[in-house]
């Protein structure tokens, strides 16, 4: 399924936008990108509501990479609006509050600059001795971190920043390496002391461009004549990879797309058919088609140990797969790895359903993979919402293309993506507990459940930040804030910005829920208020609403006021405000509102939780 390629513009027509963002599919030339840019803009160049406000700056000539971020923008789904910086005016449009960089408010601001402009003598003076070109790599950083800086002082955008390569082979051969501090030496040196600043400092992410001209290939990567005649260093075959990449940087500051790796097992995880050839011959190791298998599994290793979640939906013997998977010495991946298992003689569409629902997430939070090509067409064909992935014929070639799939990025790593296959185990744990149970209260009662609130900053403020955007069924208003939006809101005086941890018996859930109140003169508005899919069905959602009556009183309210914004995923907590005793406001928008008096309205914390939300965490106000 493409998303965004049927967008309405203001005078409310729709607009099919796929026939041109199908040509650029099938043959991403520089050329295509540019046809496209005009088709684009001839049809006014419809954008979504949220479409994401973003800035680039750089000191050479970049409108080239611009058309192709724009229009892959749109292919990736995801539209952009786009501001380019006049050419080399990044530190004018940065350092100048009233600059159009400033007027514009971006979300993201993209800088772009050349080896040449920060680190001037590296390249150009070929024969500086090691501690000149180690004092030139020194001062072109901290002039381009004090940039930086300065941007994030006065923008709440998110900062993209490119690293750097240069554009040509060293003037100085193979002696370049022998040197202690050759132009490549330097070069790296740069770039982590640019990484490591980056690291260090929250909003600031670093676009790995050198890694990318690398694999492209230097010399295909680079145009000599265009960046003599037009300050344009890029080759017109690589611009649309350039912008591609761009996209890619732009969709992970929000966290992946993605939360599920569905896999095949036969011929996909491992070399032949269980069913036929038996466990003794599958091939996982000995031969270069076995150590292709091995190695796909540690790709996906490295995504498990990342938070991805992975499930197994294969046609087999259960107790025989699962034994091979628990046993078969060849394997890498183990069944603790997996959070929901599909093995049966069952359509895989009816399975990759049943997954879904055993996890509790969208159809759109799964991706398929299966060497059999008529497997792939039947889902892609009857679950759109599904990514599949086309496998490629020799197995060898398996990791690359796993690696080459971008639906799982993300910049940031939090605690609860590294723990999050560990926590699907405890909910396991947790749903064979209730079934044992005499009851839904005594299963209650018996998790001793423990609800805390958590003030918005450091790696909590990036969970939070995450849970924006991932969040659908429990979320009442799915509003998707800017990092920008996001932040500002945290430091206003008249908002509150809290998260929701949960820990019971069974495990510790981590960073849950967000509440975003805005406070106006008497009235509490509730901006914001979200679970993860992951705790529900356990009356949270009850203790933490009691927590917010609490707060929005103790912060001076007399009315608290909840919007609920019908989503395709959120039908679940349509009745929400009036389950607890709100009263219809009427609708605003493309918003019900409700409200209570505080004077006499509670809500009571169910009483199998500790509910820890009090106003002494220094929340109140």
């Amino acid at each position: 399924m493409r998303v965004a390629e049927a967008t309405r513009v203001d005078n409310g027509v729709v607009v099919d936008l796929a026939p041109i963002l199908d040509a650029v599919r099938r043959e991403p030339t520089y050329a295509n990108h540019c046809r496209a840019l005009v088709q684009l803009r001839a049809q006014g160049e419809p954008l979504p509501r949220d479409a994401r406000r973003v800035a680039v700056l750089s000191n050479f000539t970049v409108e080239p990479v611009a058309t192709c971020l724009v229009v892959q923008a749109h292919v990736q789904g995801c539209p952009i609006e786009l501001y380019v910086a006049p050419y080399n005016e990044q530190a004018k449009q940065i350092l100048d509050p009233a600059s159009e960089l400033h007027q514009f408010r971006p979300d993201v601001v993209v800088l772009m600059l050349s080896l040449s402009a920060v680190a001037p003598g590296v390249v150009a003076e070929p024969w500086q001795n090691s501690a000149t070109r180690r004092r030139g790599v020194a001062s072109g950083l901290a002039e381009l971190t004090d940039l930086l800086a300065a941007l994030r002082e006065r923008t709440r955008a998110t900062i993209v920043v490119s690293n750097f390569t240069p554009f040509e082979a060293s003037p100085l051969g193979v002696l370049d390496w022998q040197e202690l501090a050759g132009i490549a030496r330097a070069v790296e040196e740069l770039n982590h002391g640019l990484a490591d600043w980056a690291h260090a400092h929250e909003r600031v992410y670093v676009m790995d461009v050198a890694g990318l001209t690398a694999t492209f290939g230097r010399e295909r990567a680079f145009d000599q004549r265009m960046r003599l005649l037009a300050d344009q260093p890029f080759a017109t075959g690589f611009l649309p990879l350039l912008g591609s990449e761009i996209v890619r940087y732009l969709r992970a500051t929000v966290g992946p797309a993605r939360k599920c790796l569905v896999l095949d097992l036969d011929n996909t995880l491992w070399g032949g058919i269980l069913g036929e050839d038996g466990a003794a011959r599958l091939r996982l190791s000995g031969d270069a088609a076995g150590e292709g298998f091995r190695e796909f599994q540690h790709a996906i290793l490295a995504l498990y140990q990342r938070g991805v979640l992975l499930a197994l939906c294969s046609r087999n013997d259960e107790a025989d797969a699962l034994a091979v998977v628990r046993e078969h010495p060849g394997m890498v991946l183990r069944p603790e790895h997996f959070a929901a298992v599909r093995v049966n003689w069952l359509d895989k569409v009816q399975n990759l359903r049943a997954l879904a629902a055993d996890l509790n997430v969208g159809l759109d939070s799964l991706v398929f993979v299966d060497d059999d090509p008529f497997e792939r067409q039947n889902v892609r064909e009857r679950l759109p919402e599904v990514l599949v992935v086309d496998l490629p014929r020799d197995p060898a070639l398996y990791r690359s293309a796993l690696l080459q799939l971008s639906a799982f990025d993300t910049l940031q790593v939090t605690e609860e993506d590294r723990a999050r296959s560990r926590m699907y185990h405890e909910r396991r744990a947790r749903e064979q507990v209730r079934h044992e149970a005499g009851s839904l209260e005594s299963y209650l009662m018996g998790l001793a459940m423990e609800i805390a609130a958590v003030p918005a900053e450091g790696a909590i403020r990036t969970r939070l930040f995450q849970l924006v955007h991932k969040t659908n069924q429990f979320n009442l208003t799915t509003r998707r804030y800017s990092e920008a939006e996001f932040d500002a809101m945290i430091d206003k005086r008249n908002h509150r910005v809290v998260g929701v941890r949960v820990r019971d018996r069974l495990g510790d859930s981590g960073v849950v829920g967000l509440v975003v109140l805005r406070f106006e003169g008497n009235i509490c508005d509730i901006d914001t208020f979200l679970l993860s899919c992951r705790v529900l069905g356990r009356s949270i959602e009850t203790g933490v609403l009691a927590y917010i009556v609490d707060l929005a009183r103790h912060g001076g309210a007399t009315q608290l006021r909840g919007r609920y914004v019908a989503t395709p995923k959120n039908e679940q907590v349509r009745e929400f405000y009036a389950r607890h005793g709100f009263v219809s406001g009427g609708r605003v928008d493309d918003a019900e509102v409700w409200q209570a008096d505080l004077a006499d309205f509670r809500v009571a914390a169910p009483p199998w939780a500790r509910v820890g939300l009090a106003a002494d965490d220094g929340a109140a106000r």
